[in-house]
């Protein structure tokens, strides 16, 4: 991992390391972005710093493990800190756009391997639990809240995908590629009905993200996932319909699996 070292941080720790937190960095998407801010933070930052900065195609040394990063109050004796390209008025589905689906999955392996090397469980901490002093991850936000008054960051947001995060961290701890969601029904909008929704359908979303298409990853298959479904699936000829039955789910996720 490249290492570019923060101007501000304690030598040393006076706590044993018990948390993974995670932060946005309220920097834009850009490939460029992990080295840009680990050398503000190298530079010209006030006194802040995090342990590791990543974006779509990096991760970036900034502080030691065994070093104390100035990240967030309350947190920092005992955290090692993650810093992510994006911002916390994100979206769910801006989180799990291309971009920033690449983001998580290169964050997931730097978390892997500090949950292996400081027996980190795999679990979302409330505010309580990291006030109470429990081992796991925490936000920024859930550090804020544990500690009313010590700052006002709501990093990395309200809708960060928790869920989704921690499943790419188990998958890279186990050594296994993160299980996709496999095709159990033909997804189909029609005007006036309900729309579908599910997991499923946020899955497919993701991957014609992975392809290209720009969708919401909202859960709820509608006109837009339709439109660029049929785009999709032109451009893997398959039978053009804005339906996604088993041909169209595989063809779409072996693609975006390469």
């Amino acid at each position: 991992m490249k290492k570019i070292q923060a101007r501000y941080y304690h030598n040393g720790r006076v706590s044993p390391i018990k948390l993974i937190v995670m932060h946005s960095m309220e920097a834009p998407e850009k490939p460029t972005t992990a080295e840009a801010v680990a050398n503000w933070f190298a530079t010209s930052s006030p006194k802040t710093s995090a342990h590791v900065c990543v974006d779509s195609n990096s991760s970036v040394r900034c502080v030691d493990d065994n070093d104390t990063a100035w990240a967030a109050p309350n947190a920092n004796a005992s955290g090692l800190h993650i810093e992510l390209t994006g911002y916390a008025r994100q979206t769910r589905a801006q989180w799990l756009d291309a971009f920033s689906l690449a983001t998580l999955k290169n964050a997931a392996k730097v978390a892997a391997a500090w949950v292996k090397k400081y027996d980190i469980p795999i679990r979302h901490l409330t505010p309580a639990q990291v006030r109470a002093g429990h081992k796991g991850f925490c936000a920024h936000v859930d550090v804020t809240r544990a500690y009313p008054g010590t700052g006002s960051h709501t990093d990395p947001g309200a809708v960060f995908p928790w869920d989704r995060f921690l499943a790419m961290v188990k998958a890279e701890v186990n050594g296994e590629p993160a299980k996709p969601v496999s095709w159990s029904r033909t997804l189909v909008y029609t005007k006036g009905k309900a729309m579908m929704k599910g997991a499923d359908v946020e899955a497919w979303q993701a991957i014609l993200n992975e392809l290209g298409y720009d969708v919401d990853v909202d859960g709820l298959y509608g006109l837009g996932s339709t439109e660029a479904t049929k785009k999709a699936q032109s451009k893997l000829k398959v039978l053009v319909t804005g339906t996604v039955d088993k041909t169209t789910w595989q063809a779409g996720q072996k693609a975006a699996s390469k």
